[in-house]
């Protein structure tokens, strides 16, 4: 069951940034969605943009921790080039999520862009390790008009918190989370929602409830746990398991949906259809030198789209796609 936060937040974007065009739009992508239409009318609305694949910790389940050799370019996204992304979307866009494969306080200009973000009737989350943070930071997520932030802290003790978070400080975070939520209290803003995740893991599950406790006696808004990997998530990897086991994965029936409704803009620009993408072959366009509507319904989308199409061609299907565990599960069921 998701925490009231959540909705509070939804709430919140409907109601401060939502306008008929977007909502129609919204109901035009599951519409398409529905009938499996690979040219769309509709524009995603659910967008991720990264400001910066560089991060300062080491993860092993993130491949920008690992440095991993087929990953793109690390690149610090530069506010001008923000710009000309985001517009591609503030028609339409409810939310923008400025985060991806990187930690995005390591970007400098990061409250010029959600300042630009609000200024254009959006919404904006973060997800960061929260151990680069101080006052003055924090007045600014509040001025900018941050809507949500995610805070990844899985432990209640050092030890078990830098299995995972290699090079992280947990008594660094939680200074760090007191200064944000100290702040809030003194400028009287209810934003950014505070949401503390926990990744799950063997060395780690016992804290769960420890971490909670901390977490509400702390005053944050939500405390999320979930279950994880210990090592780098990859697609090839998913899809090679379940060519092992199908059953693990309940895919009859499913849809990728976010192939309609969503997409990840890289600092570079480039362009990646699904969460897990993060090689340098995988990329289905770049906003920084194309338009929106010209990668939104080229050749690599709709390739992609139509394998939950009847029309089903394992030849149109481009990567990562071809690599994922829905492209699997087509190739071993007769069409729809």
């Amino acid at each position: 069951m998701r925490p009231l936060s959540v909705y509070s937040k939804y709430a919140y974007y409907l109601k401060r940034f939502g306008t008929t065009s977007k909502l129609q739009n919204m109901l035009l992508n599951r519409y398409e969605l529905s009938k499996r239409k690979t040219t769309l009318k509709s524009r995603p609305f659910k967008i991720t943009i990264d400001p910066g694949n560089f991060c300062n910790l080491r993860c092993p389940g993130c491949h920008t921790g690992i440095k991993h050799p087929e990953m793109i370019t690390p690149s610090f996204l530069g506010l001008s080039d923000y710009q000309t992304i985001f517009n591609q979307f503030r028609s339409h866009a409810l939310s923008v999520a400025l985060y991806n494969w990187g930690e995005p306080f390591l970007n400098k200009q990061i409250f010029d862009m959600i300042a630009y973000t609000s200024e254009n009737r959006v919404g904006s989350t973060i997800h960061s390790n929260f151990n680069l943070f101080n006052e003055r930071m924090a007045e600014d997520a509040v001025k900018s008009g941050l809507t949500h932030i995610y805070l990844s802290i899985d432990g209640s003790t050092q030890e078990a918190y830098a299995r995972y978070r290699v090079k992280g400080e947990l008594d660094k975070v939680l200074k760090n989370l007191e200064i944000l939520l100290e702040t809030k209290k003194r400028m009287g803003s209810k934003y950014p929602l505070v949401t503390w995740k926990f990744l799950q893991f063997d060395h780690n599950i016992h804290e769960t409830e420890m971490a909670a406790d901390r977490a509400k006696a702390m005053g944050v808004d939500a405390f999320e746990s979930f279950k994880a990997y210990p090592k780098l998530m990859d697609i090839y990897e998913e899809a090679a398991d379940y060519r092992k086991d199908p059953s693990k994965f309940d895919l009859n029936g499913k849809v990728c949906s976010g192939l309609w409704s969503g997409i990840y803009v890289n600092s570079d620009g480039s362009v990646l259809p699904c969460s897990l993408a993060y090689r340098q072959n995988e990329s289905f366009g770049n906003l920084l030198h194309e338009s929106l509507d010209a990668v939104w319904n080229n050749a690599k989308y709709r390739g992609a789209r139509q394998m939950f199409s009847a029309d089903f061609d394992a030849s149109e299907v481009p990567l990562p796609c071809k690599a994922c565990k829905y492209f699997v599960n087509r190739q071993c069921v007769r069409p729809i």
